[in-house]
């Protein structure tokens, strides 16, 4: 074997060995530590909260007028509008409800903390901002049976999610 071949073969076992140096200079026993963050929060209460949350309580439901969920809370929730819808088909039996102006599909509808699926009613409202929004059916939960709702009304698309940019309401 000549020097050239030699020289060769040792530069070759010598660029296999370097990259496993450094990995056994670190000590076996060096323990990194490793710091999780989640989105999920502890629970808090309503008086903790900086966000404008309203709590209506079952027996406010009791002294409506109204048998109609939906009229019920448009008289005690500012900013919650019911539209009626122009066309006689299922857009009148679910009418969309909406916070703050936004469309319905930007309100999160939570059930018990739960979200709640969107109607698969498509509404249509002559041209505003809502046509071709589908949002939860509000009016299919019986208020006899609800203890409280909860409403936020603020975004909260940080936390839940892009559905929630209106605002909550948690039906408990």
């Amino acid at each position: 074997m000549d020097k050239s071949q030699l020289l060769g073969s040792l530069t070759a076992f010598a660029l296999i060995l370097t990259p496993a140096l450094p990995f056994s200079a670190f000590g076996a026993n060096e323990v990194e530590e490793v710091v999780v963050t989640g989105t999920r929060r502890e629970a808090r209460s309503i008086g903790d909260s900086p966000a404008p949350v309203d709590v209506i309580s079952g027996s406010d439901f009791v002294n409506q007028g109204s048998g109609d969920l939906q009229d019920m809370i448009r008289t005690l929730v500012p900013s919650f509008n019911v539209n009626t819808q122009p066309i006689s088909d299922a857009a009148t039996l679910v009418r969309p409800a909406n916070l703050r102006g936004l469309p319905p599909d930007d309100m999160l509808v939570l059930t018990n903390g739960k979200r709640r699926h969107r109607g698969a009613v498509i509404s249509f409202l002559g041209g505003g901002v809502a046509d071709g929004a589908q949002g939860a059916d509000i009016s299919a939960m019986p208020a006899i049976a609800l203890k409280k709702v909860e409403v936020l009304r603020d975004g909260a698309a940080a936390q839940y999610g892009s559905d929630a940019i209106a605002g909550i309401m948690n039906f408990v």
